[in-house]
């Protein structure tokens, strides 16, 4: 019974200390993710590839394919 009991007050921890969903947010030159309890969090976590792309050129005119590649595994 408390083998149970710990292992049910761990998942409903888990479930209610979670971000939930991200989103992906762009402020100036910045792009950045915030999740669904308002955590702010780096871009990998709810932006796509295709967003951060056309961030990148819409911003800085040029899109580094091999920073995408190696910073957030874009290819």
């Amino acid at each position: 019974m408390k083998t149970v009991l710990v292992i049910a007050v761990t998942v409903l921890c888990l479930s209610s200390c979670s971000d939930g969903q991200w989103s992906c947010q762009t402020s100036g030159k910045a792009m950045y993710s915030v999740s669904s309890s308002g955590a702010l969090g780096s871009t990998d976590k709810g932006c796509s590839c295709s967003e951060i792309r056309a961030f990148e050129l819409r911003t800085f005119g040029e899109v580094d394919e091999a920073a995408l590649k190696s910073d957030f595994g874009c290819y």
